[in-house]
């Protein structure tokens, strides 16, 4: 007969399958957070300001002497094209649509949802919502203002890298806000099926608490 030991191993198995692509989506920022930093400081391109006939230019001639203030303009949608290609990652919920079990498989839907969400939707519109404006004048494009900090004798200028990481922390602590939901839902899955789609059994098989089936008898 089998030990506890695996037994238990077994039913932690059973549990966690059903609820895999959760799992998928909820450690793949892991990898997308990276990516798309990489992404946006190399490809995230500022727009100069004197080029869209914005103010820019007379404000960012720093000399190191007077703390000056300076905007930087980035394209809006190359910046969500940016930040959604790592998600591309989250697409491997799917792998779960192969699954015969319906369980798995609305479990892959709300999964894939989320994940769309979280990466198409939450970060633009966390960075739309935050202190940055947008301009739409030749385009639409994200201002992001950056002033000079420090002292007289050690004054660190504004850049353009200050301002990306600007735009990455808001659109990330969106994200963080939104992989906290995904955990909250995520939680709260088998208690939701349970109760509204008791006709769905879970890879562990049928629920003790589910009442009978005559389908269940004429498999036998």
């Amino acid at each position: 007969m089998p030990s506890a030991e695996a037994a238990g191993t077994q039913r932690a198995w059973n549990w966690a399958k059903g609820r895999l692509p959760f799992l998928w989506i909820t450690v793949s920022p892991v990898l997308t957070l990276p990516l798309a930093a990489l992404l946006i400081f190399t490809l995230g391109g500022e727009h100069g300001g004197e080029a869209l006939g914005l103010p820019e230019n007379d404000l960012c001639k720093f000399d190191g002497f007077i703390a000056q203030t300076c905007n930087y303009y980035f394209d809006v949608w190359r910046i969500g094209l940016l930040l959604a290609i790592p998600g591309i990652l989250n697409l491997g919920v799917l792998l779960w649509f192969l699954k015969r079990n319906r369980y798995i498989q609305v479990a892959a839907i709300v999964a894939l949802m989320l994940a769309l969400i979280r990466t198409l939707i939450v970060p633009l519109a966390t960075i739309a919502m935050s202190q940055f404006d947008v301009v739409s004048d030749g385009g639409l494009f994200f201002q992001v203002e950056v002033m000079a900090s420090g002292v007289v004798t050690e004054v660190n200028p504004p850049s353009e890298g200050v301002a990306i990481r600007r735009l990455l922390v808001v659109a990330w602590t969106g994200g963080l806000v939104f992989w906290a939901v995904t955990v909250v839902i995520w939680r709260a899955y088998e208690p939701v099926m349970a109760r509204f789609w008791r006709h769905l059994d879970p890879p562990s098989g049928p629920r003790q608490d589910a009442p009978p089936r005559w389908t269940g008898f004429l498999r036998r």
